[in-house]
């Protein structure tokens, strides 16, 4: 594995297995790294996305201000506050679930400043993340997109943060969030139709123009449960072994696979990750400590890699170890079109 790699994905893998229990207030103080919920930084992009919900692989994305930058300017009053209407696919139809992933927040309308975006999704604790990110430069920051959608009506803003109204969304009550510090603007909440808050955070300097962006990008986000093409199958896994965390991520660089994906389970307070990516990249495995040597398998131009603190315990031994653990994921193939639906 090369060494950045194993870094970034050790911190955020880290920062899911080791984190107690939710609390109810949002906190987004680790998420995807300066614009993106990725399993390693290469994959910057949300919501990948986005790392996470809770101290978790997902968390709330990080303002860039780009270098030489005036001080944050204060939230603009709306000239007229007028709700925008919702996108005619606002809540698509739920489909049946055939995979680990499912995402309950997607993308619609995306700004011309994120061009051909690599959208990824992550679904933590029970907080669904998409994340959109491109590697066109603005304002020397590299623009990224993150969309989570709260667990509860009623989380409040991560410390540090404060709310101020915004235009409404749809119809329904938005607010912009602004940093107790300085005041700058951080991102966009909203109510959506099911009474669950939905939350837009932005890498990129958040002007007048951008902030109007938020408000079209929210208008037009999708919010139900629906599944999300995933390169493997698990089956037949020990009952024991309770998923955590999904993500599937797509690069920014021209340099990297073209996806990535993980599954993270937990067995009491040990920990059992499986990466998968394309062959002939290399080794991709979770770094984090005490983790032990990654036990890989390669079919249909797919590479598997399976390690953890939870490969000794007897529900990991009795499906024949790592290696056997990992013959119990059908493996769809490189190819997305043959991914599950």
């Amino acid at each position: 594995m090369r060494s950045h790699e194993q870094r970034d994905l050790t911190a955020r893998l880290s920062a899911l297995a080791e984190a107690p229990a939710p609390p109810a207030a949002l906190d987004t103080s680790a998420v995807i790294a300066r614009g993106r919920v990725r399993l390693r930084r290469r994959r910057q992009a949300l919501v990948g996305v986005v790392a996470g919900s809770t101290a978790a692989v997902l968390a709330g994305v990080l303002l860039l201000r780009p270098t030489g930058a005036p001080p944050a300017p204060a939230v603009p009053a709306p000239t007229a506050p007028v709700s925008l209407a919702p996108s005619p696919t606002a809540t698509p139809t739920p489909a049946a679930k055939t995979g680990p992933l499912s995402a309950e927040a997607r993308f619609g309308w995306l700004p011309s400043w994120l061009a051909r975006p690599a959208v990824g999704y992550a679904n933590s604790d029970g907080r669904s993340v998409a994340t959109a990110a491109t590697t066109t430069a603005v304002l020397n920051a590299t623009p990224a997109l993150k969309l989570e959608l709260l667990r509860g009506p009623g989380e409040s803003p991560a410390p540090g943060q404060h709310t101020a109204p915004a235009p409404p969304v749809a119809g329904r009550e938005a607010q912009w969030l602004l940093t107790d510090a300085s005041g700058s603007l951080g991102g966009l909440r909203w109510l959506t139709a099911s009474g669950r808050w939905a939350q837009l955070t932005a890498t990129l300097w958040l002007d007048a123009k951008v902030q109007d962006d938020l408000l079209r990008v929210a208008a037009g986000a999708e919010f139900g449960s629906r599944d999300v093409p995933f390169p493997v199958r698990p089956t037949g896994l020990p009952a024991d072994l309770g998923l955590r965390n999904a993500e599937v991520h797509r690069p920014t660089r021209d340099s990297e696979p073209p996806w990535s994906a993980i599954l993270s389970y937990t067995v009491g307070d040990k920990w059992l990750s499986v990466t998968v990516q394309p062959d002939g990249f290399g080794k991709f495995a979770d770094g984090r400590p005490n983790g032990g040597t990654p036990v890989c398998r390669v079919e249909k131009g797919v590479q598997l890699c399976a390690n953890g603190t939870a490969a000794g315990l007897p529900a990991v031994q009795g499906a024949g170890g790592l290696a056997g653990l990992l013959e119990r994921f059908e493996v769809l193939g490189a190819d997305e079109a043959s991914w599950t639906r």
